[in-house]
């Protein structure tokens, strides 16, 4: 398979689409698998990684059961990951609306996770200790196939126009 036609596999691009594809607590858990490794892979820039945070997702809760798990977990998860890279965070993360009423712990060991679930987590009542996934490169940012296919027809256009006046004043020199 060559670079251009690698598929993302259908994977969510965004928070918003994360959310859209969740039907259940467990579909959700795997599509927010499928976005950590989509972000992971395949953004490098900070304002690629801002795009992919920045539109609200739909709300979770009463859509299925553990939807506000759900909704709580996005807003704390989002504001986490700008803290990390040092960007704003969306304004939806602020919504009152995605805390939960009661903790919520994801596994058993409850007083580890009180003391080591992140504050945007706590917060929001979640205990969790989320996946970092987002580490900015320097340099430039990665450009797609296609991109890199339209500079290079645009570089060589430029060349033969430099070529073809070089010429013609070479012509005009010799008569």
């Amino acid at each position: 398979m060559t670079e251009g036609n690698v598929s993302n596999l259908d994977r969510p691009q965004t928070l918003k689409e994360l959310a859209q594809r969740s039907h259940s607590l467990e579909s959700f858990g795997r599509n927010l698998r499928d976005w950590q490794h989509e972000i992971s892979r395949r953004v490098t820039s900070q304002k690629e990684f801002q795009r992919r945070l920045a539109d609200e997702p739909p709300r979770l809760a009463g859509g299925f059961e553990g939807g506000d798990i759900a909704d709580a977990y996005l807003a704390a998860y989002a504001e986490w990951l700008t803290d990390q890279a040092s960007l704003n965070a969306p304004d939806w993360v602020a919504d009152r609306n995605r805390t939960l009423q009661d903790p919520w712990y994801a596994d058993s060991n409850q007083t580890q996770l009180e003391k080591l679930a992140p504050k945007s987590f706590r917060t929001r009542n979640v205990y969790t200790i989320p996946d970092p996934i987002f580490k900015p490169r320097r340099g430039r940012p990665r450009v797609s196939v296609e991109q890199k296919r339209w500079k290079a027809i645009e570089r060589q256009r430029a060349y033969r126009q430099r070529i073809k006046v070089l010429v013609e004043r070479a012509r005009r020199l010799e008569n």
